[in-house]
């Protein structure tokens, strides 16, 4: 029971969000300014009664008041029911809690119960001298505290979505790689330390070598970890990844950024979500919710040899023995009859190893007729296919040079223009369709299970619909990289004009497939086979028009 003559033991609770719009809290800072206004005004009051005795502080500065699983206040709780205080003191309702429910439940029940008085200075409430319109009174202060916090997380979340879409960098951390601009806090900059080891991952997957043995490497090298390595130069960083005092290079950390499109100037936000300002189990957004802004900042990598990379996550090669990467033609030798991925396999014949690359299927019942080719002769014969390749699409470069600068690449750019524009209207078409399902569920013109489905179909056809956007994209990135350094794609045969040898780096960059035959015959694709045709048909469509004036004329 409480009691107006007794000395009461008591603690100030304070609180404050960081969705608060006076919350200040920086590193030179101890305290946010609200959180000293409450102190202030907390302790004026208990000077003025004197049968109270301020014993203790707890304050949760930086939490929400949608519920009540913080730090402090659970401290605070179990001093209580050690029977060290028996008064909770508070500025007003909100700093006290914005769950009406749980409030109400705190004051009316769970205080009583425990023998505490609670006092909220400026709404004048004092369970001490708890009177019939307090009572009437409390849950309707508590109910509006309640849609207060509800209204703010709306703003917050749609100011968030807003500057997300807008390309402001809104996360706590930045990727391994990049920095915060010191000039502009939501612009992303390279930090060419970190920087520099992103692209010595990305060149090590393109040599061959696996997510395991780049970490190796790193590790080896003595490369700081991420998380280490925002450590070191004062990034507060937390990480659920970490699993020991010191976190090291693992497969998993090197995997991560080589399937990290930000590196390629893409930023991408606002994957995961709550479901509520007071349920706060993160969730996966669908991917079409994601926040997607292009070209945003500057690349690290090239955004060909990011998509190169990705097809290369998808390849199952094992590493050559006494080696840090695959064979070089490991993933790319297939069967020219039924297209299954060739077998590589090796033998021991007087003293020696032979390896050989075979169809899989001639051991069994009704399988390809039996082919198989030595590495080496297969290799030998890949080199000299790409040789004789190379010198001819150099001579198709000098060709279009000798027509017009550049001409072909800057045609494709228009082409890539026009259907990628094409494909973004049937997205925005597909979002309307979907977001019309609801409306004709609401109106009852179709069912609960017909919206479903229907709504999985339009989820389905925008993610290929982005998917394909971002073929087109990265071919038209290619062109124009190219065109800034007035070489085009072609620069990628350019660089290998001389090649001595094969290597898994020109075969990755260079070769789609390489399909076996009988007879030992081969037949190599070449990456950018469109592309050779495109050129062929541009050719041709420029020598009939230079020659066919001639004509005319003589």
């Amino acid at each position: 029971m409480l009691n107006a003559d007794m000395i009461y033991e008591a603690a100030d609770y304070l609180r404050l969000s960081k969705e608060d719009g006076d919350f200040s809290l920086s590193s030179d800072k101890l305290e946010s300014d609200s959180i000293s206004s409450q102190r202030s005004i907390i302790q004026r009051f208990v000077a003025q009664t004197p049968n109270i005795k301020l014993v203790a502080e707890y304050c949760d500065d930086g939490y929400t008041g949608t519920n009540f699983d913080r730090p402090d206040f659970q401290k605070m709780m179990e001093a209580v029911k050690a029977g060290k205080i028996n008064c909770i003191i508070v500025k007003d309702l909100s700093r006290f809690g914005r769950d009406y429910i749980d409030a109400g439940k705190y004051i009316e029940k769970i205080f009583p119960q425990l023998g505490v008085r609670f006092i909220a200075v400026n709404d004048h409430i004092d369970t001490l001298n708890y009177s019939t319109g307090d009572s009437l009174i409390v849950p309707v202060k508590n109910f509006l505290n309640d849609s207060y916090s509800r209204d703010i997380s709306i703003k917050v979340r749609s100011n968030f979505e807003s500057r997300r879409r807008n390309g402001e960098f809104v996360s706590n951390y930045t990727a391994y790689g990049y920095l915060r601009d010191p000039n502009d806090k939501t612009k992303l900059i390279v930090d060419e330390v970190a920087g520099g080891i992103v692209r010595e991952i990305f060149r090590w997957k393109i040599e061959g070598m696996s997510p395991g043995t780049i970490a190796e490497k790193l590790n080896a090298r003595g490369v700081l970890a991420p998380s280490e390595y925002k450590r070191s130069i004062g990034i507060k960083f937390k990480t659920s990844f970490q699993s020991g005092a010191r976190s090291k290079w693992v497969a998993a950390s090197v995997k991560r950024i080589l399937n990290n499109e930000v590196y390629t100037g893409v930023l991408i936000q606002g994957r995961r979500t709550t479901p509520s300002h007071k349920v706060k189990k993160v969730i996966l957004k669908d991917e079409s919710e994601w926040s997607r802004v292009e070209h945003n900042h500057e690349a690290i990598i090239p955004l060909r040899e990011f998509q190169l990379v990705q097809d290369l996550m998808q390849e199952d090669g094992r590493r050559a023995p006494n080696s840090d990467t695959v064979y070089p033609l490991s993933g790319r030798v297939f069967c020219g009859t039924c297209g299954a991925l060739a077998k590589r396999t090796s033998v021991n014949y007087n003293g020696k190893r032979y390896a050989y690359y075979v169809c899989p299927t001639t051991q069994r019942e009704g399988g390809c007729e039996k082919r198989n080719i030595s590495e080496p002769a297969l290799e030998s014969a890949v080199l000299a296919t790409l040789q004789s390749e190379i010198k001819l699409i150099l001579d198709m470069e000098h060709a279009l040079r000798q027509i017009e600068t550049l001409a072909w690449e800057n045609r494709e750019v228009t082409r890539l223009e026009k259907a990628i524009a094409g494909q973004e209207a049937e997205i925005e078409k597909c979002k309307m369709l979907k977001v019309s399902t609801y409306e004709d569920l609401k109106e009852g013109l179709i069912t609960q299970e017909e919206f479903l489905h229907m709504k999985d179909e339009y989820t389905q056809r925008i993610c290929t619909l982005e998917s394909a956007v971002s073929s087109l994209r990265a071919e038209q990135a290619s062109i124009q990289e190219g065109l800034t350094n007035q070489t085009g794609w072609l620069a990628q045969f350019r660089k290998y004009r001389n090649i001595p040898s094969l290597s898994r780096a020109v075969v990755v960059n260079l070769i789609e497939k390489v399909y076996l035959y009988p007879g030992k015959q081969i037949k190599v694709v070449l990456r950018y086979q469109d592309q050779f045709s495109d050129i062929m048909e541009f050719l041709q469509a420029q020598k009939a028009a230079y020659t066919l004036p001639q004509k005319e004329v003589g």
